[in-house]
């Protein structure tokens, strides 16, 4: 039997964030900073003040819009292959996204982020088990044009993995140019079949800024679909109590959820989390603490309610080094998103409160993720498992166990996990390795999978992609 989806909202307190976020989005509402969204929203029938950008969702539009979003879709790799299903009940996890600095593998120092360590990252994603999807790690400094950063990151992940490519900007003309590049590269239909994600974010509390704005209207007619995520912060941009936050969240996702549905019913969507408490005695942003993680277990409650594909980030960390804070918070923060059935969970390889990536940081990430899946996985338990007739023909103080078939037969297969790094054995055989910690384990690991070929991409689609970021570029 599995382990059952954790749960730390109870029914009533479901309902008691939903019927609040229902009168907030009817009678406060969001602003919308966007004159062609407005009027969009006006042929619709909604209550819009074109003065003041204030639209109010009555619960109907909210209802209808969550009726006719996708509960699960298919997603696929660069290669036209089926990957997974999101939303199929079995949590996926995603590398990246979107930091700035990198911990150089060689020198252990933090350096801006290049390229070349985007490519790295994308080929060693490629060859690890447990990353389904690549989010971009970084936006990567060593550019010739500032604005084309993400477009850079984006190639180099293309280029060097056939996973599935998650992504975010608020930038149209760049998201624009990201599709284009999914386009050429993927040797499926990109208008029917899911590659690429998108992430859109609005400005809490309750607000949605032009260039966003502009990008679901884009983005919803070409199929790929789009993960709502708001990013309130508690006692700064959200209420300080952990159900004000969630309450914040959720009206920001369903009125991005409601536009895009009243825009093109039916299309894709993604029910998102990326909580940030506040501590009030430094002022700093954190995404590893208790408090969010128990969000992320609420967020996927929220969603499973409103029967939404969901998505959230893990595993986080706050701290700037690979050390034991660095483990547990990574560590409770991915296994509570896994346990508690979120779709999609995006973050592996960051850490520093998602400033900064390692190679080192992802496989490390990897090898949780596993961890937290067997957990989540629990106990088979059938006859052949339970072995009745082996325990009895061993019988008291019996010693056939170990020579059984039974053992040989499940020795290889997936009742114990194997860790790539965990230290295993007595003393004496850690020391005569080099009594190596964790994250020196990790960096032998990552120089050996980066040694091993991945599947790039052919010359003919990879002309494709790179011309679209040279026309970018040329643009200015």
């Amino acid at each position: 039997m599995n382990l059952s989806p954790l749960c730390i909202l109870s029914p009533e307190d479901i309902e008691a964030i939903h019927e609040a976020t229902m009168d907030i989005l009817a009678s406060t509402g969001v602003r919308v900073q966007s004159a062609r969204m407005l009027q969009l929203l006006a042929e619709k029938g909604l209550d819009v003040d074109t003065q003041t950008g204030i639209v109010r969702f009555p619960r109907g539009s909210i209802e209808d819009a969550i009726a006719s979003t996708p509960r699960s879709f298919e997603v696929f790799g660069r290669e036209g292959e089926p990957a997974f299903v999101l939303g199929d009940g079995t949590p996926r996890v995603a590398a990246g996204h979107n930091a700035i600095f990198w911990v150089d593998s060689e020198t252990g120092e933090t350096r801006p982020s290049t390229v070349r360590d985007v490519e790295q990252f994308a080929h060693l994603c490629e060859l690890l088990p447990n990353i389904d999807m690549i989010g971009i790690p970084v936006m990567p400094q060593d550019v010739p044009v500032a604005g084309a950063t993400l477009l850079y990151g984006v190639r180099a992940c293309i280029q060097n993995s056939r996973k599935p490519i998650y992504y975010s900007t608020d930038r149209p003309e760049v998201n624009r140019a990201i599709i284009r590049m999914l386009e050429r590269a993927f040797a499926g239909d990109l208008s029917r079949q899911v590659y690429g994600i998108t992430q859109v974010s609005p400005t809490s509390p309750l607000w949605w800024e032009e260039g966003v704005l502009e990008q679901i209207i884009e983005t919803v007619e070409t199929g790929v679909p789009i993960a709502i995520l708001p990013e309130p912060n508690a006692g700064v941009s959200a209420p300080f109590t952990l159900a004000g936050l969630l309450t914040v969240n959720n009206a920001e996702c369903l009125s991005g959820i409601a536009m895009i549905q009243l825009l093109k019913p039916g299309a894709k969507a993604l029910y998102a989390n990326s909580w940030t408490t506040t501590d009030m005695r430094s002022g700093a942003a954190l995404v590893g603490s208790c408090e969010t993680t128990i969000c992320r277990i609420a967020g996927a409650q929220l969603a499973r309610f409103y029967k939404l594909p969901c998505h959230t980030t893990a595993p986080n960390s706050d701290n700037h080094a690979h050390d034991e804070q660095n483990a547990w918070e990574k560590t409770l923060s991915q296994f509570c998103s896994i346990a508690a059935g979120n779709d999609l969970i995006v973050n592996c390889g960051m850490f520093a409160t998602g400033m900064t990536c390692s190679h080192e940081q992802l496989v490390m990430d990897d090898e949780i993720s596993a961890m937290a899946r067997r957990i989540v996985a629990g106990v088979r338990v059938n006859a052949d498992t339970i072995a009745a007739d082996l325990i009895k023909s061993v019988g008291p103080a019996g010693t056939g166990y170990i020579t059984s078939d039974h053992t040989m037969r499940w020795l290889r297969s997936d009742e114990y996990l194997t860790p790539r790094l965990a230290v295993r054995g007595s003393r004496t055989l850690w020391e005569s390795a080099g009594a190596k910690d964790t994250y020196q384990i990790a960096r032998d690991e990552v120089a050996r999978l980066l040694q091993q070929p991945t599947a790039p991409l052919d010359a003919t689609r990879l002309d494709g992609v790179s011309r679209v970021v040279d026309e970018f570029v040329r643009k200015g």
